[in-house]
């Protein structure tokens, strides 16, 4: 499927330097198209409507149309024939199309950007000081986009119409995880409240549950480790030492279970936690640190406690990005996932954040 990216971006200097890179990382894989407010002829019938209804319009015909994702900047207050325009806006007009969008601010994100996700808001946020990692950052979200919206017209019946968690399945080749992808929904009512209902028209309704699961499994699944780990968590899971799971001879022992699926992302790759105790098991080994031993004859240390270094890790801290014991750590709070059952919070840090991260 080819990919349309178009980028909203009221400052010419950035537009065209995101553009270049955008381009870059997309390869021969799509087009990137600046949007054009100044010289857009608009029919003056729809020039005094509410700006998301305007882009709505604009967004149908070429050449605009057609798009995989939308990329826009929060602050768009400089826009010709647009004055004043947020990114809400742009949102908006997103949503009414089921067109998914990410939207940016060229700064670091912010402390608890990382861990603590607003899907409320209804699409991906990036934030990034570097504009090649951001453009990186936009051009795996559009080719996972793009896939998603390739496969679902294939797989979706009557069954998965009614389970988004199904679905989400089907897409990834994981139909046996349903019931774990579920888990990340369980008492999520900003995220079902998403879901987008059926209608007449079938190809609209595909579009929209692929915009539904693509920001469910970026914001979500793949933020929170549980169905799937990062590499820190997976060094946690399977009594690895942190360092010494990042050596490439390590990983190997490991790649039949690395995640490939929709924004798999090579630099910061992630592995299906139940394949990783499928290898394990198999080889009959206690766990994944004897699994490497025994592949590699290395020496490799075990995973500890970044609390209370005395005691085995085996799971993952969110906040500090450092694997933690089950003692030294607290779960179940009421903004972490149900599925993400190997995310947790050090208990050095709960007490320091204290009520502001909630329970």
């Amino acid at each position: 499927m080819a990919i349309k990216v178009v980028l909203f971006e009221d400052v010419d200097q950035t537009k065209s330097e995101l553009v270049t890179a955008l381009k870059k990382h997309l390869s021969s894989d799509g087009v990137v198209l600046a949007f054009d407010s100044g010289t857009i002829a608009e029919p003056e019938s729809e020039r005094n409507r509410m700006y998301e209804d305007r882009l709505r319009l604009i967004l149908s015909r070429p050449p605009y149309d057609a798009v995989t994702l939308l990329v826009a900047d929060r602050d768009l207050s400089m826009s010709p024939n647009f004055r004043g325009m947020s990114v809400s806006a742009v949102i908006e007009a997103a949503k009414r199309l089921g067109i998914p969008i990410c939207s940016y601010a060229r700064q670091p994100g912010s402390e608890d950007y990382k861990w603590r996700a607003r899907f409320e808001e209804g699409h991906i946020l990036l934030s990034e000081s570097d504009d090649d990692d951001l453009a990186r950052q936009a051009a795996l979200a559009a080719r996972g986009f793009a896939d998603i919206a390739s496969k679902l017209p294939g797989l979706i019946n009557e069954e998965l119409r009614k389970s988004p968690a199904r679905a989400l399945a089907a897409v990834l080749g994981k139909p046996e995880y349903a019931d774990k992808i579920a888990l990340y929904s369980v008492g999520d009512q900003n995220r079902l409240s998403e879901v987008p209902p059926e209608g007449k028209n079938d190809l609209d309704w595909v579009k929209r549950i692929g915009c539904f699961l693509g920001y469910w499994l970026w914001d979500s699944i793949l933020r929170y480790p549980g169905l799937l780990v990062n590499e820190v968590a997976a060094a946690s899971h399977l009594n690895i030492a942190t360092d010494d799971f990042r050596k490439p001879t390590i990983q190997a022992a490991f790649k039949g279970a690395i995640y490939d699926g929709p924004f798999a992302d090579p630099k910061r790759p992630r592995w299906w936690r139940g394949l990783l105790d499928d290898l394990v098991a198999r080889e009959g080994c206690n766990d994944g640190l004897e699994l490497a031993t025994k592949r590699t004859n290395e020496t490799i240390q075990p995973s500890h406690c970044s609390v209370d270094p005395s005691k085995a890790a085996g799971y993952y801290c969110i906040i500090s990005d450092q694997p933690v014991s089950l003692e030294n750590s607290r779960g179940g709070l009421s903004w972490l996932p149900r599925g993400a059952d190997l995310t947790r919070i050090s208990t050095r840090l709960f007490e320091e954040y204290g009520p502001w991260i909630g329970s």
